[in-house]
C-alpha cells in the first residue's frame, strides 16, 4: 500500500539465515486508519464521494479484505472491531481527519485533514505530541491539546505546501464540477462564513455566468463523452445566456478533439462509456486486431491491488458446441486424407473490462430481460469473471461485495447453450465463492432453473421462498417459473 513503511528490516549481513527479513510493526488502529485513508487517496480517489470515503463501506470493508496484511494472520478480529475504527475516527477527528458533513451533508464520510502528509510522519507527529503532553502534564503547564499540537506539526513538517489542509476546491478540480468555482474551506468556519456572503453578493450584482470560471482542459480529459460535455455547457449557457461564449467554447473543444483523443485509462472504472468511439480510444492497435486477451495488470478501483490478465486457461474442456465444429471439419474434408483439425483455443476465464461490456449487455438482455446494464461490474472487477473462448463471450459471472456487512450477492451466473455441462459455470461459481472470505453468499434462482442443483452442490441451502419474484422481469410467454428460491452460502 501507498505509504506503508510500517516494517523492520533486516539486511542479508546482519540476518542469521543469510536473508532479508522484513516484520510487520504492530500497528495501533490510528496507523491502520491513517495508512488506508492515504492509500484509497492516492490509489482510488475515484472511488471517493467529493475526496471523502465511507467509514464502514469503504474504510473497514478494505481493512478487512486486507485485514493479514495489516495485522498479520495471528491477530484475530473482534467482533466489535468496526466499532473500533468508528470511534477511532471520531476520537482524532480534530488532529487527523475530516468529516464530510459540512461537505456532502451526509455523515460517516471521513478524509485526512491533511492530506499530503504521509503515514509515518502522521505516526511521529502523534507519538511526539502524546510525548509532550505527558510532559506539560509533570511541569503542571496549562497547554491544551490543540496548541501542543500544532507546535509539534510546525516542529517535524518542514514543507510549508504538506500542511496545507484539505479544501473543497481540491475536490472540484477532480471530478466534474457542479457547484460554483468558490472554494470552500471546510477547516474554517469563519472562512465559510466570508465565501458564502461574497457568494451572495455576486448573486446580487447578477454574475455573468459560470463558463469562465471552469478550466475546460481538465474538464475534458475529465470526459468521456462528448453528448455529456456539450449537455453540461449547453444548460450553464442557458443560465447564463451567453450564446457567443458557448460556442466559443465548443469550438475549443473540437479542436481539442482532434488533437488529442486518448482518454483515461481503460481499466479504470471511469471509462465506462459504451460508445463506438470510446471503446476504440481505450484499445491499443494489436487488440483492435486480434481481439485477444489483455497481458498487462489490471489495476482495481475496488480495492486499489492489481489483478491477473488471467483467472484460469482451460486446456482441457471440450464443450458441445466445440464437439459440432469439429464433426463439421472432419465431415467437410473427409476426402482429404491429410487433412488435420487445427489446434483448438483455450477457455480463458479473466476479469471483466470495459470492452466486454456490451457483448455483455447482449446476451442479458436476451436469455434474461431487457434492460440489464451491468457498467456498474467494472468498479468491482475482482468479483467477475468472463470466460472468452477467443473472441466470443461464453459465459460470464458477476458477484455484489458488501450488500450488508457480512453480506455478498451473486447477481448473474449465465453460461450460453452449446457450452453448458463442461465446468464453466461450476468454476465461476468455485471463483467468486473463493474471492468472499468469511462472509456469507446470497442468490436468488428460479424454482424451475436446473442450476439450482449446482447451488445446492455448493452447499447453497434455501432460506425461503420468494413469491413472483421475477413478476416484473420475465415475459408471460417465457415458460420459466417466476417465483424463486433465496438461497444461503454460509461461512
Amino acid at each position: 500500500m501507498n505509504g506503508d513503511v510500517f516494517f523492520t528490516y533486516t539486511c542479508q549481513e546482519c540476518s542469521e539465515s543469510s536473508t532479508e527479513i522484513f516484520v510487520r510493526d504492530k500497528l495501533s488502529w490510528l496507523q491502520v486508519i491513517v495508512l488506508v485513508l492515504y492509500h484509497l487517496n492516492t490509489k482510488s480517489p475515484g472511488l471517493a464521494k467529493k475526496g471523502f470515503f465511507h467509514w464502514k463501506f469503504q474504510i473497514a470493508a478494505f481493512i478487512e479484505k486486507n485485514w493479514e496484511v495489516l495485522f498479520t494472520k495471528y491477530v484475530k478480529k473482534k467482533k466489535s472491531w468496526t466499532g473500533t475504527v468508528a470511534g477511532t475516527i471520531s476520537h482524532f477527528s480534530k488532529y487527523f481527519f475530516l468529516s464530510g458533513t459540512s461537505v456532502i451533508k451526509q455523515q460517516a464520510w471521513w478524509t485526512l485533514k491533511y492530506p499530503k502528509i504521509s503515514p509515518y510522519l502522521i505516526s511521529k507527529i502523534y507519538n511526539s505530541m502524546m510525548a509532550q503532553k505527558v510532559k506539560c502534564k509533570a511541569d503542571k503547564q496549562d497547554v491544551s491539546d490543540i496548541e501542543i499540537f500544532n507546535q509539534i506539526l510546525e516542529q517535524n513538517v518542514s514543507k510549508p505546501e504538506m500542511m496545507q489542509p484539505f479544501i473543497l476546491t481540491e475536490v472540484e478540480t477532480q471530478d466534474v464540477p457542479e457547484m460554483s468555482s468558490d472554494g470552500v474551506d471546510i477547516l474554517s468556519p469563519s472562512q465559510i462564513e466570508r465565501n458564502i456572503k461574497e457568494k451572495e453578493n455576486k448573486e446580487t450584482n447578477k454574475r455573468k455566468s459560470l463558463l469562465p470560471t471552469i478550466d475546460n482542459k481538465k474538464f475534458l480529459k475529465l470526459t468521456n463523452s462528448s453528448d455529456g460535455l456539450s449537455d453540461d455547457f449547453t444548460r450553464c449557457a442557458v443560465e447564463s445566456q451567453d450564446k457567443k461564449q458557448l460556442e466559443d467554447i465548443m469550438k475549443h473543444k473540437i479542436e481539442d478533439d482532434k488533437k488529442q483523443i486518448k482518454l483515461l485509462n481503460p481499466f479504470c472504472h471511469y471509462d465506462t462509456s459504451l460508445s463506438d468511439i470510446a471503446r476504440m480510444r481505450s484499445t491499443n492497435l494489436k487488440i483492435k486486431l486480434l481481439g485477444t486477451v489483455r497481458k498487462e495488470m489490471i489495476l482495481s478501483p475496488y480495492s486499489g491491488m492489481y489483478l491477473k490478465p488471467y483467472i484460469r486457461r482451460d486446456v482441457e474442456s471440450f464443450p458441445t458446441w466445440l464437439q459440432m465444429m469439429a464433426e463439421i471439419q472432419l465431415t467437410v474434408n473427409k476426402n482429404d486424407p491429410s487433412y488435420s483439425l487445427p489446434p483448438r483455443g483455450p477457455l480463458d476465464f479473466v476479469y471483466v473490462l470495459p470492452e466486454h461490456i456490451p457483448a455483455i449487455n447482449c446476451l442479458c438482455n436476451q436469455f434474461f430481460w431487457p434492460g440489464i446494464d451491468l457498467t456498474e461490474t467494472l468498479q468491482y472487477p475482482e468479483f467477475s469473471c468472463v470466460v472468452l473462448y477467443r473472441r466470443l463471450i461464453v459465459g460470464f459471472a458477476f458477484l455484489v461485495p458488501n450488500i450488508s456487512h457480512t453480506e455478498h450477492y451473486i447477481s448473474f451466473i449465465f453460461t450460453r447453450p452449446g457450452w453448458r455441462n463442461a465446468g464453466i459455470a461450476t468454476f465461476m461459481l468455485y471463483h467468486l465463492i473463493q474471492t468472499s472470505p468469511g462472509k456469507d453468499i446470497l442468490l436468488h434462482v428460479s424454482m424451475s432453473n436446473p442450476a439450482f442443483f449446482l447451488y445446492q452442490k455448493f452447499g447453497f441451502k434455501v432460506e425461503k421462498n420468494v413469491l413472483d419474484f421475477y413478476d416484473k422481469y420475465i415475459r408471460d410467454d417465457v415458460k420459466e417459473s417466476k417465483h424463486a428460491f433465496l438461497c444461503r452460502f454460509e461461512r
